[in-house]
């Protein structure tokens, strides 16, 4: 959001959202945002909407926008109801596996459903999110744009594969340590690869616990290196020093980490879940084969550690470094291309025109 926010200075905007731990500021300015946190998220799609109905009167927005169709979806679906005159954007930013959805939100289907028919415009930031989106009842224009990368941020040099042909080879995951980023299936793929591959884990989230437990039990603590929360303006300097990125996901919205390490340069493996067909397109050795003129990374299986190993030895081996290199610079030229925050502001900024 703050990308988007301190691109389009022709706006104003509030936030209102859930004081999670209870140590954040009821009320603070962030950059161009004003925002309100509110101290419960059990009842935060009427909270919020009482909020905003009130700051409406004394504000009178042109538009209510809601990211994601979880309870600030329901509070701006609920705002709609009280004044359908003020247009609803609903943004699709889900990364969970959408079947879950429908068993969280059961006891609410009603309130639910209605995200998507209130909604005047619906942006998801993929194909995988807007075919749900219609899916789900959506019969207003239903358009996909994705998020994005500071291409300035991630100017670094070429992929460490290149410089470091001899040495120790670093497999690097950024991301929160949930089931479905998929971590614990990259930790076991170390077990088929050599023991000189190394793995930096960025992030931290329920199951970090968990997963050096399981490192642990492998044997592969020495090689399996957790450095929890990075900021990130020095993500960019890891990706910078690892040689491959992998993420087997199991269930993916779209993934920015995927973009960020492609930005950087370095050979992408990843899976074909949700989002990620957009901007990854696999390798000949994958069912889903893409022409060599298309390839921009690679594709493992869901759920199988040697399938993540396989694409990884195919990356290392000396002999393929052409093909990598061609890949890798594919890549970067699509995050260039597409990807670039100050493109998709432009898009953003259009929808949100079109409204107001």
């Amino acid at each position: 959001m703050r990308e988007i926010t301190d691109r389009l200075t022709d706006y104003d905007f509030d936030l209102i959202s859930v004081n999670l731990d209870g140590k954040q500021k009821k009320n603070e300015r962030i950059s161009r945002i004003n925002v309100y946190r509110l101290p419960s998220k059990y009842f935060f799609p009427f909270s919020a909407c009482r909020l905003a109905r009130k700051l409406h009167r004394e504000k009178n927005y042109q538009i209510v926008w809601a990211i994601m169709a979880n309870q600030a979806g329901m509070a701006a679906a609920h705002f709609k109801h009280y004044l359908p005159s003020v247009p609803f954007l609903l943004t699709l930013q889900e990364g969970d596996e959408l079947t879950s959805w429908s068993y969280r939100l059961r006891l609410l289907a009603p309130r639910f459903f209605g995200v998507f028919r209130l909604a005047d415009q619906v942006q998801a930031i993929s194909n995988y999110l807007a075919d749900w989106a219609k899916r789900m009842g959506a019969k207003v224009p239903v358009t996909v744009v994705p998020n994005g990368v500071d291409p300035s941020g991630f100017q670094v040099l070429g992929s460490s594969l290149q410089v470091k042909k001899d040495k120790e080879k670093i497999i690097i995951h950024t991301g929160r340590l949930v089931k479905k980023n998929g971590v614990d299936i990259l930790i076991e793929s170390l077990r088929f690869l050599d023991p000189k591959i190394k793995l930096q884990i960025l992030g931290t989230g329920p199951l970090e616990s968990e997963l050096k437990l399981q490192a642990t039990s492998y044997k592969l603590q020495a090689r399996v290196e957790f450095l929890g929360h990075v900021p990130p303006d020095q993500v960019a300097e890891y990706l910078a020093k690892a040689d491959i990125f992998v993420r087997p996901s199991r269930s993916e919205g779209l993934g920015n980490s995927f973009l960020e390490a492609m930005a950087v340069g370095v050979p992408v493996i990843g899976t074909a879940v949700g989002g990620i067909p957009d901007f990854l397109k696999g390798d000949a050795l994958t069912e889903l084969k893409a022409s060599p003129r298309e390839q921009t990374g690679w594709l493992c299986e869901v759920d199988n550690p040697r399938s993540v190993a396989d694409k990884v030895q195919y990356i290392l081996n000396p002999v393929n470094c052409d093909h990598v290199f061609q890949v890798i610079t594919r890549a970067k030229k699509l995050i260039e291309e597409k990807y670039d925050w100050d493109k998709i502001v432009r898009q953003m900024g259009a929808i949100i025109a079109s409204l107001g």
